[in-house]
């Protein structure tokens, strides 16, 4: 009798076990993953949306899209390193596009390679030093499009890709068509007084201007800003390859680069 009863206990202790796991396992399951699928589709290419803006839309103050625009673009643009703020760079094959978004580590929510839809109706359309840009209104200067209002404008389509690569292209080829868009220099060097310097100088506010030069003779200047991660990392010497956003400063009337990391500096070698 005592034999059966310690059986008993054993049983009972044993299932009470395995139930206390089961409903550990079933608090803790992971909800389905479901894919972001979009049920309508684009109207417009960057491209034309960009030539829409300049030939249209253009003024030294934003304009609200009145118009039942949709574009559509992958992902090519990173803040993990910390050099790009607050924007969302995508591009379509035909052109790219900086949307202005009021969110930190946006690489979070949208990662290199996804697909995305933005309905700009509503949304307004301006420019930074001749850099066109997708955002909102505050005061009558393009702001941040806030978080809050994602999910009315911005729409994700299926699970991230492989990001575009990127277009390999000489500095003389550079067309305004070509801003925001990722682009790839072989056979550049640093300019001398740069090398051997960190990418941004110490104590500076905001960042610093580093010249590449190519085998031409061609020069451009890739901007590091004072956040990014490799801030202290050293500008090599030699020969190699750049990864990098094209945009502009019109205050400059030139081109510059935006590094997404220091991945993007490539093989150089003396």
């Amino acid at each position: 009798m005592k034999n059966l009863k310690q059986y008993i206990i054993i049983i009972l202790f044993v299932t009470g076990i395995i139930s206390f796991q089961s409903c550990i396992k079933g608090d803790f399951e992971q909800p389905p993953v479901v894919m972001p699928t979009v049920d309508f589709k684009a109207n417009m290419t960057i491209a034309e949306l960009n030539q829409y803006y300049r030939d249209s839309l253009h003024s030294a103050s934003p304009v609200l899209i009145t118009k039942d625009i949709i574009i559509k673009g992958v992902v090519i643009s990173s803040d993990k390193a910390g050099n790009i703020y607050k924007s969302l760079y995508i591009e379509d094959g035909t052109g790219g596009i900086n949307i202005k978004l009021d969110q930190k580590e946006i690489y979070n929510i949208y990662k290199l390679g996804q697909r995305i839809y933005i309905k700009c109706k509503g949304l307004y359309m301006g420019n930074y030093k001749g850099v066109p840009q997708i955002g909102y209104s505050n005061s009558g200067s393009l702001s941040y499009i806030p978080s809050t209002l994602f999910s009315t404008y911005i729409f994700k389509d299926s699970f991230p890709g492989n990001p575009p690569a990127p277009r390999v292209m000489n500095i003389s080829d550079f067309t305004l068509n070509d801003i925001s868009t990722l682009i790839k220099l072989d056979s550049v060097h640093f300019a001398p007084a740069d090398t051997m310097q960190p990418f941004v100088v110490p104590g500076t506010a905001y960042g610093t201007d580093r010249t590449i030069i190519d085998k031409n003779g061609n020069s451009i200047v890739i901007y590091t800003s004072v956040y990014a991660d490799f801030a202290t990392a050293l500008v090599p010497k030699g020969t190699g390859s750049i990864v990098a956003i094209l945009s502009y400063y019109n205050g400059t009337n030139s081109y510059q680069l935006y590094l997404r990391d220091i991945n993007d500096v490539q093989g150089f070698h003396e």
